[in-house]
């Protein structure tokens, strides 16, 4: 739950999301293995990443599992997102239009919860 008084501010990333990669650090290359092998990943299950922007990590990680599930408050990143996937030809990605702090929205259950350089 937010503090008292605090509001969401829908233009707080406005035009970035296209770019939102680029003025970020990458991620290692080796993470997605890293990843795999520390919680023994099978291609099984499902993940939410939280504050999910332009679907940096969903991506990276869409070939650890059935169905990987991205939530952002940002609604253009949501849309870079999508075209990520399309172009990279991901298909098992849901994208969510909504805040964190509005979790759990009965999307169900899942085995990883990611939430990388999402806390600002």
């Amino acid at each position: 739950m937010p503090p008292r008084g605090w509001q969401w501010d829908p233009t707080l990333f406005l035009g970035t999301a296209e770019y939102y990669e680029r003025g970020r650090l990458p991620y290692p290359a080796g993470l997605a293995d890293a990843l795999s092998g520390a919680l023994g990943l099978d291609g099984y299950g499902r993940l939410l990443d939280v504050g999910c922007g332009p679907g940096s990590l969903a991506l990276l990680f869409s070939s650890l599992f059935q169905e990987v599930v991205g939530v952002d408050a940002d609604s253009d990143m949501l849309a870079q997102a999508l075209a990520r996937a399309e172009e990279g030809g991901v298909r098992n990605a849901l994208w969510v239009h909504a805040m964190a702090e509005d979790l759990p929205l009965d999307l169900g259950t899942f085995r990883v919860a990611s939430f990388g350089a999402s806390f600002h």
